[in-house]
């Protein structure tokens, strides 16, 4: 818990009650012998609060959570700030300046948390983000997109059975929460397991920005600060119905081929529903794709090519609450109707 009477710092640079600070945070050098820093921008209120994290690009070529930060950090002001914020626009240098998810040797950072000091160049990298933000916060949100190649509906993911996460989740405001804790190694995983309950929010795609899944991450980390009481204007806008989801699983390619896929993301799918085919060159269809499950649509592949195994859509299974997503999703429905009839009667 921050105080506006204690003293806070990062790497040694300390931040005053009602201050905001931009840092530069070593965490490694290049092959150049120069530093490698990652931009951190701190806002203190005056006010007593929590401590927070939001961290985005820990994979590079992730650029939607650089923006929805960017947006965060001008839109916090510190006179109406309780508590402590930790702004990291981008984590993964190396890999955002030449617009890769991997660090230097191919290696994902996002399975090496906590670190090493003495680790490899990941661990190291880790080790100084861990240590210098994650263990200084009470909580914190983690922002991602889809991997190359695929497309994600904003979700949340977590440890659900945790409550602190669990709170924080519910809070954020996206429809669908999928119980995920993360691989062993990841930033939510460890930073949970560490006593700061972490959250993923997990939208759009890599290498763009999209002006929607912005304003909902944005959205989203305002409403968390709402909660934890430390801003006092929320960013809420109700999703129409929000679910746990315990279990998703990719629909996986069975042959090779053209794909034409005829669901997206938020679409809500039964089970044997066509989803889309797979044609070969000539326009023949080989096959036709047929959902194995009953769900919502939170991935989907935007590759128009597939081999046996390509990841085609990305399921989250819905069983006792599947009634309410049916009449939320049908209330919206005609909600839309009435305000076109309403728009064309003017």
């Amino acid at each position: 818990m921050d105080s506006s009477n204690t003293e806070f710092s990062i790497s040694g640079i300390p931040v005053a009650a009602g201050e905001t600070r931009e840092i530069y945070l070593k965490v490694s050098e290049s092959y150049l012998s120069g530093s490698v820093q990652i931009p951190v921008t701190v806002i203190r209120g005056r006010q007593p609060g929590p401590t927070a994290f939001v961290t985005a690009a820990l994979h590079g070529d992730e650029l939607n959570g650089a923006d929805i930060v960017r947006r965060l950090i001008f839109d916090i002001d510190h006179e109406k700030l309780s508590g402590t914020l930790i702004a990291v626009p981008v984590v993964n240098i190396p890999g955002f300046l030449t617009q890769s998810r991997y660090l230097h040797y191919n290696r994902d950072l996002n399975r090496f948390f906590p670190g090493k000091k003495r680790g490899n160049n990941a661990e190291r990298v880790a080790f100084r983000l861990f240590n210098e933000i994650v263990r200084k916060c009470d909580f914190g949100i983690d922002l991602h997109t889809a991997a190359f190649g695929r497309m994600n509906l904003p979700h949340v993911r977590g440890d659900m059975t945790h409550p602190q996460v669990r709170l924080l989740a519910r809070a954020f405001g996206a429809a669908v929460l999928v119980h995920q804790p993360g691989v062993p190694g990841s930033l939510r995983r460890e930073a949970t397991e560490a006593g700061v309950p972490t959250i993923l929010f997990e939208a759009g795609e890599t290498g763009r920005f999209s002006k929607r899944v912005s304003l909902a991450g944005l959205r989203g980390v305002l409403n968390v600060l709402s909660e934890m009481k430390m801003w006092p204007e929320p960013g809420r806008k109700r999703p129409p119905f929000q679910v746990i989801v315990k279990a998703s699983e990719w629909f996986r390619a069975e042959k090779g081929g053209i794909l034409d896929l005829e669901t997206a993301p938020g679409d809500l799918i039964y089970k044997g529903d066509l989803v889309g085919s797979i044609l070969n060159p000539f326009g023949k269809t080989v096959t036709q794709l047929r959902a194995p499950v009953t769900g919502i649509v939170i991935g989907v592949t935007t590759a128009p090519l597939t081999i046996p195994g390509t990841g085609v859509v990305h399921i989250a299974r819905l069983k006792k609450t599947l009634p309410l997503v049916e009449r939320s999703l049908k209330n919206q429905k005609k909600k839309r109707l009435r305000k076109l009839r309403k728009k064309a009667r003017k």
